[in-house]
């Protein structure tokens, strides 16, 4: 009953918090910036053909985002009604954190969707920016201006400690398989990824080309947190779904993986939230009469 009653309510706080909080908090975002930030006066915020987001566009893609939020909410609720009308209960073997992961996956779908028409969206700032020529400021950036050393150290530990727990429950000559192998390989190259990405956003070129300095910083500061936090977590989850297996808590699968995937939504979506607040980014660069340096 407890591992029932546990489950029940970590999965209720997955539906509320993907499905219903963030998506609450997005849409009062972009409407306090639709009614604030109009293209009459902040142009260069609506490049062409995106200009008639204001009007139009935004207003009708919101409610898209609105009602396909409203409908995975509704459906999470349903399957989690119907759960608990047939007293459904984790498999004490595990398996089941496969289903939680997959709605968790459909319950992203709308927030990524947002995600690739804001990568659209500034690739053609980019194509609409008529300046030849640009100022930057050539101070050198370093991990440690964005980052506690600290987190660094711990992202390293946790992911070698995750190795090496990894490699000590199994045998090089014996039980070992490709997917184990696949595994290790995997792992790796998702550190090496997000590694580069830090290293990009660090060194590269800004995405929004009129963004103001001070707001670039914050945007590298936010960018570099999120993916050390996220490498914590994964190892940690790692770490936590080997030890279940090892030690017979399969039966608590499906809430670890529930929770590691609230965190990454916390640490990751919700970082945008609390340090990227719409009303302390300087639109003023947006206007007509003003250049970004």
């Amino acid at each position: 009953m407890l591992v029932q009653a546990i489950f029940y309510v970590v999965l209720a706080s997955q539906i509320l918090l993907i499905s219903y909080y963030y998506p609450r908090k997005f849409a009062a975002r972009i409407s306090y910036l639709l009614a604030n930030y109009p293209p009459e006066e902040y142009p260069k915020l609506y490049p062409k053909p995106y200009d008639y987001h204001a009007e139009n566009g935004g207003r009708k893609g919101l409610r898209a985002y609105k009602t396909a939020n409203g409908l995975i909410l509704v459906a999470g609720f349903g399957i989690l009604a119907s759960m608990l009308a047939t007293g459904y209960t984790p498999r004490l073997l595990g398996g089941d954190e496969i289903f939680v992961l997959m709605f968790g996956a459909v319950q992203m779908v709308p927030h990524l969707v947002t995600e690739f028409g804001a990568t659209k969206y500034y690739k053609r700032m980019k194509e609409v920016d008529v300046r030849t020529t640009q100022k930057a400021d050539l101070r050198p950036r370093r991990l440690f201006d964005f980052i506690s050393p600290a987190y660094v150290g711990l992202a390293v530990i946790l992911f070698i400690g995750w190795i090496v727990f990894y490699l000590s429950g199994r045998e090089f000559e014996a039980g070992w398989t490709t997917a184990n192998y696949i595994t290790l390989i995997g792992l790796c190259a998702v550190n090496l990824f997000m590694v580069a990405v830090i290293a990009f956003t660090i060194r590269g070129v800004k995405i929004d080309p009129h963004q103001a300095y001070r707001d670039q910083l914050k945007q590298i500061r936010m960018t570099v947190r999120i993916c050390v936090f996220s490498n914590i977590l994964m190892s940690s989850f790692l770490i936590l779904m080997d030890a279940s297996d090892r030690y017979q808590w399969e039966v608590f699968d499906p809430v670890f993986a529930s929770l590691y995937f609230q965190f990454i939504i916390v640490f990751g979506l919700g970082m945008r939230f609390r340090k990227s607040r719409v009303e302390d980014i300087d639109f003023s660069v947006y206007k007509e009469d003003v250049w970004l340096v």
